[in-house]
């Protein structure tokens, strides 16, 4: 008897890449939103924004995604004890970022954070104390921080 074994390679919705393109489009959104309604705007006569400064943007919000997917694929080939303390080191960080919304990074750790959460439930078959603890705080540090991100 032969027994065959593949290896898939596949992009599922719970791949660390993927949540931080999410967070990074998120952070674009909110931060837009927020200019183009005129919500978070500069006031009457201040400075405009100038595409140094998006270009600027633009690579905080890369640096914090190539940290993220690279914490959260290191994580995912590890032992589920490794996935849960990545998972709450993220979504601490993503905590701790919130101080600097403009910058993206609480939307892309948060964003991670909870996909690695979920990834440990879907591996263990329930949640952790830790893996709760960065669902919990890795949701509520990006739901506030795209919410800051449009109302500034």
């Amino acid at each position: 008897m032969s027994t065959a074994t593949t290896t898939s390679h596949r992009l599922d919705v719970l791949h660390p890449l993927i949540a931080a393109a999410i967070g990074a489009v998120t952070f674009g959104l909110t931060m837009t939103v927020g200019d183009a309604f005129g919500i978070n705007a500069d006031p009457p006569g201040g400075p405009a924004t100038t595409v140094l400064e998006i270009a600027l943007y633009v690579g905080v919000v890369l640096a914090a995604s190539l940290i993220a997917v690279w914490l959260g694929l290191r994580a995912r080939t590890g032992s589920p004890r490794r996935l849960s303390a990545t998972a709450l080191g993220l979504a601490i960080a993503s905590a701790a970022t919130y101080v600097a919304f403009w910058s993206g990074w609480p939307h892309v750790f948060g964003a991670v954070a909870v996909v690695l959460a979920v990834e440990h439930r879907r591996r263990v078959g329930s949640f952790s104390a830790a893996t709760l603890t960065a669902l919990v705080l890795g949701a509520i540090a990006f739901i506030a921080a795209a919410i800051t991100g449009v109302l500034g």
